[in-house]
């Protein structure tokens, strides 16, 4: 393609080095790059004493130089198809002023930095190919029900950008996200569909692919090949994909003409990147680039989000279905006291209920999840003749035992011990394992059901490539009995041959000490129960807690967002919690204690005069700093500052703009979070 000469003398471009925030350079366009040089193109410069250069990218040109400034040579261009336009630049700055960072290091996380360098020409066609790509397009005729029709007129005529399809489990939200897809291919414009887990990402996508085939349908997350996100690259920038399936990154995937955005299972913190910078959110991301593109935005959830809901009543963009697609009935659910099993001596993990419950329903064809919300084998170690708890030497934290492997592994830093290890404090080797991991389940369920055929599914277990869709495949095929999983298994997977769920204990995700414990415990319990029951055969739900009478459990139990909902937002409400107040995490570590704890402490105290002064100390709260709850992670201490900002986007660039005239002595790092997922 012929490109029009550039008849400017300097481009103007950001240098690859952090720190340098949006400063962009001024460098003499060569008379031979005149016609070839254009914005978004990476090029390579002089920098300082770096005579053999430095990659950068074009983000501008000019005619003019302040006075005293001589301008270098661009060397070369490195990659001639730009890599973003003026738009998508638009985003990433936008990214790198809110989170905190250099538009730099938005730019290495947005663009897959091994595609342009010199041996791009090395990756080839992948070896394997994506088994979800490979599912077959069905001829259907699904009609929507009429309450499904209501909700999707609406949403096609509401104004607002951002809509929220809040439907209890199995109301049938996919098929309105069908239809939006169906309207916006119709239209000429393209689709980002974005979901919490890989498995439910290849679910979601196989489905999609029976609906409108594989030709325009790519997918875009952390476990695929380089050599298929490559493939996936071109085409996108060739604009060939019409929907783009992924996980939180794909927001950042270069597809062109969005006209659609869906957020499916919007609750999920997944959505949230917790390290390392920039700790983006992609649905926030995803809202600014539907401003940017006049594009719709539609979250969907059985439980949303205390937020995402909030936002939604305040600005009449809420949906509602709250009836099961074909009037099916909601499971059963059922608690079960364990310590009243422990009293009636069943040291078991399964409750007689359970048990029987699993008989039967195995024995009439049907199938069974079970759910614990941890991995590995079991909770923590402990030394039985000191009583000293095995922990990782670089975070402070209890090692988890995995059978598989037979040692010890931190879940943080991977640092890991042999099955034979003595301890630390007294040389002993007497340990037991307390609490409970999915692999301990696994164990416990093949001895207790040792003629059934079970299977677990977490991420402990995919080495393989395609490995969960295989076992996916398996289970909705009726080759599994019982699948035992994490949190990877309580969302979006539709096998209308499940009717029973067993929550092997119930309390996990309630115990931790944070704000959003409730809402993430209440999620998972409603979500993992709206498995059961989806096809004709009626569905149970058994939760087994030591706590029976917490009240969000009860709330889980029947299925009640809206009481859970009203509950919360009140507690909220009254600790200034969001969305009452924007919440900023100001974290200072090192590997010395003290000199941890002293940063943060001045910046604490120097913020809140900062604050004082600006007559702004009833709408910016700070709070701490004390220790974070995890204390020491790969051998750094840390101390934690909390910031609730009441003055939404004046309060957010109040606080930025003192953090950013921080100078902190070298051993000590400062890590800014911004909306953090939780604060431990």
């Amino acid at each position: 393609m012929n490109k029009e000469k550039n008849n400017f003398k300097y481009a103007q471009v950001l240098v690859d080095i952090n720190k340098l925030d949006t400063k962009t350079f001024s460098y003499l366009i060569p008379e031979n790059l005149k016609d070839e040089i254009q914005v978004g193109q990476s090029v390579l410069v002089p920098f300082g004493r770096r005579k053999e250069g430095l990659k950068a990218y074009v983000v501008g040109f000019s005619d003019y130089l302040e006075e005293g400034i001589k301008a270098k040579e661009i060397i070369e261009i490195l990659e001639s198809d730009p890599l973003f336009n003026l738009e998508y630049l638009k985003l990433l700055s936008w990214v790198a002023n809110y989170y905190f960072c250099d538009v730099q290091t938005v730019l290495k996380t947005a663009l897959p930095q091994k595609f342009f360098e010199k041996n791009v020409k090395n990756y080839r066609k992948p070896k394997k190919e994506n088994l979800v790509l490979k599912t077959q397009k069905i001829e259907n005729n699904i009609v929507l029900s009429p309450e499904q029709e209501k909700v999707y007129q609406e949403i096609k005529k509401i104004n607002s950008k951002t809509s929220l399809l809040y439907g209890i489990t199995g109301s049938g939200k996919t098929e309105i996200y069908f239809k939006l897809i169906e309207d916006t291919i119709k239209e000429g414009k393209n689709v980002i569909f974005l979901a919490p887990e890989i498995a439910l990402v290849s679910q979601l996508t196989m489905r999609t692919i029976e609906r409108f085939g594989s030709e325009t349908v790519a997918i875009w997350h952390s476990s695929i090949t380089e050599a298929e996100k490559y493939e996936t690259w071109k085409k996108l920038r060739n604009n060939e994909i019409k929907i783009l399936f992924g996980a939180r990154s794909a927001i950042f995937a270069p597809i062109k003409n969005v006209g659609l955005i869906i957020i499916d299972e919007e609750h999920d913190s997944s959505f949230k990147q917790t390290m390392p910078n920039p700790r983006y959110n992609a649905k926030d991301v995803a809202k600014k680039l539907c401003e940017l593109y006049d594009a719709k935005l539609i979250l969907g959830s059985a439980t949303p989000s205390i937020e995402s809901y909030y936002e939604a009543i305040n600005t009449n963009s809420l949906f509602k279905l709250k009836n099961r697609y074909n009037d099916a009935t909601l499971p059963k659910v059922v608690i079960i006291d364990m310590k009243t099993e422990r009293a009636e001596k069943n040291y078991s993990l399964f409750s007689k209920t359970l048990k029987k419950n699993v008989e039967e329903t195995v024995s009439k064809g049907e199938q069974v999840i079970f759910l614990i919300n941890r991995r590995g084998f079991s909770s923590y170690t402990q030394c039985m003749d000191c009583g000293e708890i095995l922990a990782c030497e670089k975070c402070a934290i209890p090692l988890i035992y995995h059978s598989q492997t037979n040692s010890y592994k931190c879940h943080y830093c991977g640092y890991e011990l042999p099955f034979d290890t003595k301890c630390k404090k007294c040389g002993g080797d007497n340990f037991e394992n307390f609490g409970i991991g999915s692999q301990k389940v696994e164990i416990s369920a093949r001895a207790t059901f040792p003629d059934l055929r079970i299977e677990r599914l977490d991420s402990d277990n995919l080495s393989k490539k395609n490995e969960h869709i295989e076992i996916l495949k398996r289970f909705q095929d009726g080759e599994i009995d019982i699948l035992i999983g994490t949190q990877m298994i309580a969302k979006g997977l539709d096998n209308k041959n499940v009717t029973l769920v067993g929550v092997i204990n119930a309390d996990l995700s309630f115990n931790l000490p944070d704000y959003k414990s409730s809402e993430r415990g209440f999620s998972l319990l409603t979500q993992v129960a709206g498995r059961s029951g989806r096809g004709d055969k009626k569905g149970k739900v058994i939760f087994q807690t030591y706590n029976s009478d917490n009240e969000f459990l009860k709330n889980a139990q029947e299925q009640d967002f809206e009481g859970f909902w009203e509950n919360e937002i009140a507690m909220r409400e009254l600790l200034d919690y969001p969305p009452y107040s924007k919440m900023i995490r100001v974290i200072l570590s090192s590997k010395n204690e003290y000199r941890a704890q002293k940063s943060a402490l001045e910046i604490e105290f120097h913020l809140t005069e900062y604050i004082k002064k600006l007559s702004l100390d009833e709408t910016l709260l700070v709070l701490g700093p004390v220790e974070c709850v995890l204390k020491k992670i790969r051998e750094e201490y840390r101390y934690n500052i909390l910031i609730k900002n009441k003055l939404q986007e004046q309060g957010h660039k109040t606080i930025l703009r003192f953090l950013k005239s921080i100078k902190l002595p070298q051993d000590v790092i400062m890590v800014v979070d911004i909306d953090p997922s939780d604060i431990l």
